[in-house]
């Protein structure tokens, strides 16, 4: 079974990214040099980043050590008079900041008054604050340790529906298309760059020039109202959701779906028995998804006519008709 490769902290500003692993790796783009020679220095391996206008950044390493690069004066002072040692930052667009101190305790500076209240209310009693995520426009969101969040009201509405069952969730402060989330389950979903995806999944440049997004399966409408209980290999779509149960394969052993995206931003299967497998498989919660340009002759007046994309009928007899192209 391969390593352990999944991220554990993500940083967005703009075109800069940094993906933290638990393997102690880290990829990174569009971040200054005196943050990667600082890395390089250290030789630990890196537990939380967070980044910030003018190139200022904030590292906190594995051995307990802590180094950053600050422009704003206030920010600094409050960093250079503190008695304890800063165990985390974070930085929105506006210079403004918050920090909590190794005693979990918050200090900040030039933030959104609503967020000013809502961590005032907090210092006075636990639980204490666990993640902060600012974006544009003094939009922001605040978990704390007994596994409650809050977020400002204008957050974007592709974010804020998703928000219930997250449980990390990083924002860019200069784009607001651009998030990284942990679900509950444990799960990730994001949208920043095609390079972001590449180092995430650890994926070379993909020749294909169609573009490539990860879903959670169970978000994927399907485009017919059955599909027939085998591909056309011979191979039982019951098979197939088993050896993915049992981890016999992977969801990289079975062909990319292909799907098309609608004007709304609903995204509908052309792979209907492969989206039945993932759909069935247990833990299964982000697949990679081919969306095509080109949409099939049958596609609009067929999804027009499903009164429930998200279920499917299993047919067992030999009759194929309206199979879809899985093989």
């Amino acid at each position: 079974m391969a390593e352990s490769h999944n991220p554990t902290c993500v940083a967005l500003y703009d075109s800069s990214y940094a993906i933290l692993f638990d393997d102690g790796s880290w990829l990174h783009q569009g971040l200054s040099n005196n943050l990667i020679k600082t890395v390089r220095r250290k030789k630990s391996a890196i537990e939380f980043l967070t980044l910030g206008p003018d190139d200022q950044w904030f590292l906190r390493f594995s051995n307990g050590d802590v180094d950053y690069n600050v422009e704003d004066d206030g920010l600094e002072y409050e960093l250079e008079r503190s008695t304890s040692l800063p165990y985390k930052v974070w930085f929105n667009s506006n210079n403004g900041y918050v920090i909590q101190d190794d005693d979990l305790k918050c200090s900040w500076g030039n933030v959104p008054f609503d967020f000013h209240n809502k961590l005032n209310g907090r210092q006075k009693s636990l639980p204490t604050v666990s993640d902060i995520a600012f974006g544009p426009n003094d939009t922001w969101w605040v978990s704390f340790q007994d596994e409650t969040a809050r977020w400002s009201p204008d957050l974007p509405s592709n974010i804020v529906r998703k928000l219930n069952k997250t449980k990390y969730l990083v924002l860019d402060p200069m784009d607001h298309t651009n998030y990284f989330i942990v679900r509950d389950n444990g799960s990730f979903e994001w949208q920043v760059n095609d390079d972001f995806d590449n180092d995430i999944n650890n994926d070379s440049d993909d020749e294909d020039e169609d573009d490539v997004i990860y879903m959670n399966p169970k978000d994927i409408r399907y485009t017919q109202t059955s599909i027939s209980h085998r591909f056309l290999n011979g191979k039982s779509i019951h098979d197939v959701r088993d050896d993915l149960n049992n981890n016999l394969i992977s969801v990289r052993d079975i062909p990319m779906i292909s799907a098309v995206r609608t004007r709304s931003g609903n995204i509908w299967s052309l792979n209907n028995r492969r989206l039945w497998c993932f759909r069935h498989a247990q833990n299964i919660h982000r697949i990679p998804v081919r969306i095509v340009d080109e949409r099939p002759s049958w596609f609009n007046e067929r999804i027009q006519q499903l009164e429930n994309p998200f279920q499917i009928h299993v047919r067992y007899s030999d009759d194929d008709s309206g199979s879809d192209s899985d093989e």
